[in-house]
């Protein structure tokens, strides 16, 4: 399947690790040159020069700390200068803490709406200027899917993954007659550092080693599996991608078949 991706032009936020670098890849392999956007840019050059050297792709690293608002607009322009122009934003950048209400610290439960869904928003008022001159512009938010089922330990993720959601519908509809596309990822239990913390909190509360864990939290999704980050990556790479020209204002799950709501 052919993806005409070769030299568009995108901008990762979070970029360093996880999910976002596995995207990074992901472009990268197409032909796709990569902003690199991360609040510490020196955790996203060792990735900057791997995807220089090995696909032959700018990789420009650019600080951008979500929570310095003033930040935002230079950080984008640094980066669609460097490029030479924008095609894609990808807005992965995100705060995280499990736990319950009572559990979350004042200042971790604010930093974490600003980071997303605001900040998102702020990077797509950014950004759509340059977007609006691409022939196939695509926003693409990483969500999750607690957005639409809530557990007990989500009570932050939960909404700031449904406001994700209502933003990506919200600026479908206000980008759509600039030809962008607009759309969201929400990954399940995903293989990241974040797979690591819930496996160690499972062997605690269920008195169970590693595998055990890990097999517990499997069989509740019905393929049986962890969702390794690369999968992400490839839906990221084909709603990109020129296959996906008429897909905008939706959120799809990555999950296994975890997630039960319809």
């Amino acid at each position: 399947m052919k993806m005409n991706l070769k030299g568009r032009k995108a901008i990762i936020t979070g970029a360093s690790r996880g999910i976002g670098a596995a995207i990074a890849r992901g472009f990268a392999e197409e032909g796709v040159h990569v902003a690199l956007l991360s609040r510490k840019p020196s955790d996203c050059e060792a990735l900057s020069k791997e995807l220089i050297e090995k696909h032959a792709v700018q990789a420009p690293v650019v600080q951008l700390d979500l929570l310095e608002r003033e930040r935002i607009k230079p950080a984008v322009e640094e980066a669609v200068e460097a490029l030479g122009g924008l095609d894609i934003l990808v807005n992965n950048a995100a705060g995280f803490y499990r736990g319950g209400l009572t559990d979350i610290p004042e200042d971790v439960l604010e930093e974490n709406f600003i980071i997303k869904p605001i900040g998102l928003m702020r990077m797509a008022r950014e950004c759509v200027s340059y977007l609006e001159k691409s022939d196939q512009a695509r926003v693409i938010n990483l969500s999750g899917t607690r957005g639409r089922e809530p557990s007990l330990h989500s009570t932050m993720s939960g909404p700031i993954n449904m406001g994700t959601n209502s933003a990506t519908k919200a600026l479908a509809n206000l980008f759509g007659p600039k030809g962008i596309t607009v759309n969201a990822i929400c990954p399940g239990s995903t293989d990241t550092d974040r797979w690591d913390e819930l496996v160690e909190r499972t062997m605690t509360l269920h008195g169970l080693d590693k595998a055990g864990a890990e097999a517990l939290i499997c069989e509740e999704v019905p393929l049986g599996c962890v969702i390794h980050m690369e999968d992400v990556a490839d839906l990221a790479v084909f709603l990109a991608s020129s296959r996906a020209a008429r897909i905008s204002g939706t959120a799809i799950n990555v999950d296994g078949g975890r997630t039960r709501s319809i």
